[in-house]
């Protein structure tokens, strides 16, 4: 068996060149934004146009996975900022195990740190990163979590985007930006058409 070799978190390392992309092998595709930004809708939505086309995706959802797979290792109810960044690097390292095992990894979480993003891109295959960039007022109209309604009633701290800092992503390889009339179904499609460069999907998103 071949062992899987792990590079370090490294703030030194740099941005690669872009690379091509197809869903033939092993790959991940890592969503990011602020919480009520549309992570899970558009992993959803992504995964069940991956599907119509033969492949079998795993999706890694950030707050199932700290709920699930990670409480006994960081309690799951600490979103501080040393937490939140030790939960990103783990979901980093597992989006690694199984796309080099050839599979197709959809993975949406906050995460947003400079290094993270760093590692990702230089050790991930086939890494392909989407920015979901909303507004806070957009945001905190959403608010399906109550998340940011309860940040303004001190009843919870440590909201990214609030008193926690984000770290936007520098180099995305898409950034889709709050519009009104922009569909979950739209923006799978154009994540699509630039992550396969096809133009059946380049026309549906249209």
């Amino acid at each position: 068996m071949n062992k899987i070799e792990h590079t370090p978190f490294d703030l030194g390392t740099t941005y690669p060149t872009k690379r091509k992309y197809d869903l033939s092998s092993g790959r991940v595709i890592w969503i990011t934004g602020l919480s009520g930004s549309g992570k899970t809708t558009l992993a959803n939505e992504l995964n069940k146009i991956i599907l119509s086309r033969g492949f079998k995706p795993i999706l890694l959802d950030g707050d199932n996975m700290r709920k699930t797979l990670f409480e006994k290792i960081i309690p799951a109810n600490d979103y501080g900022y040393d937490s939140r960044k030790a939960f990103g690097k783990a979901y980093s390292r597992l989006s690694h195990l199984l796309a080099s095992q050839g599979f197709i990894v959809i993975t949406s979480v906050i995460a947003m740190f400079d290094e993270i993003f760093i590692w990702n891109r230089n050790n991930l295959p086939g890494y392909f990163e989407v920015y979901l960039k909303t507004p806070i007022k957009e945001l905190q109209k959403r608010d399906s979590k109550s998340i940011y309604s309860d940040f303004v009633n001190k009843k919870i701290k440590n909201v990214a985007g609030l008193d926690l800092a984000k770290e936007e992503p520098k180099y995305a390889d898409l950034i889709l930006e709050h519009k009104n009339n922009f569909t979950p179904q739209k923006k799978a499609l154009e994540v699509m058409s630039v992550l396969t460069n096809e133009q059946y999907f380049l026309n549906l998103a249209s």
